[in-house]
């Protein structure tokens, strides 16, 4: 009887340890969390926003292939670029003419651009020596020429590779949106 005895006092207190230890543990919002996994390999670096994109400053009008009254041309060198392969990958090529009217008045229009009398237009030159983008203007008022080496008449060209324009989605005809989206 006494084994019986002995065998139900330390079930008993089993059972009261177990109860105890029961009502006391913590909850799980107040555990720790387990030890963390091994960290994956690291990924490849992701593309930066304008990493690729290729802009000119802004430059002065500078007739330097032809000038007439009412016709002008200039052409942009472009140096260690193969226009005619950037664009027959998926490139993008824009050009921009910003007018300056006063301090606080500027417009930028992408080309071609009619403005009223005068039409500005780009195309590529591919020569033996020399590849660029030439500026064509012309004008039914024989005005052409005062627009050359003026401060307040400026061109610009942005090369868009094919990746980037596909992925970004925007809009090349509107400078603001395109150069807040590039980074210009």
């Amino acid at each position: 009887m006494k084994t019986t005895t002995l065998n139900f006092l330390k079930m008993g207190l089993y059972a009261i340890m177990g109860l105890s230890v029961l009502l006391t543990s913590c909850s799980p919002e107040d555990g720790k969390d387990g030890i963390d996994g091994k960290d994956g390999a690291q990924g490849p670096a992701g593309q930066d926003g304008n990493a690729d994109v290729l802009a000119s400053e802004w430059q002065n009008i500078e007739w330097n292939l032809n000038s007439q009254q009412n016709f002008g041309v200039m052409l942009i060198e472009v140096k260690d670029i193969d226009l005619q392969e950037f664009i027959t990958t998926g490139g993008v090529i824009m050009v921009y003419f910003k007018l300056i009217l006063d301090e606080s008045d500027t417009v930028v229009y992408s080309l071609p651009a009619t403005l009223g009398n005068l039409y500005v237009d780009f195309a590529l030159y591919d020569s033996t020596d020399t590849s660029g983008i030439t500026i064509t203007m012309s004008s039914s008022d024989n005005i052409v020429p005062s627009y050359a080496n003026n401060p307040n008449y400026n061109v610009r060209y942005v090369l868009v590779p094919a990746n980037v324009s596909e992925a970004s989605g925007l809009n090349l005809n509107n400078y603001k949106e395109a150069s807040k989206i590039l980074g210009l």
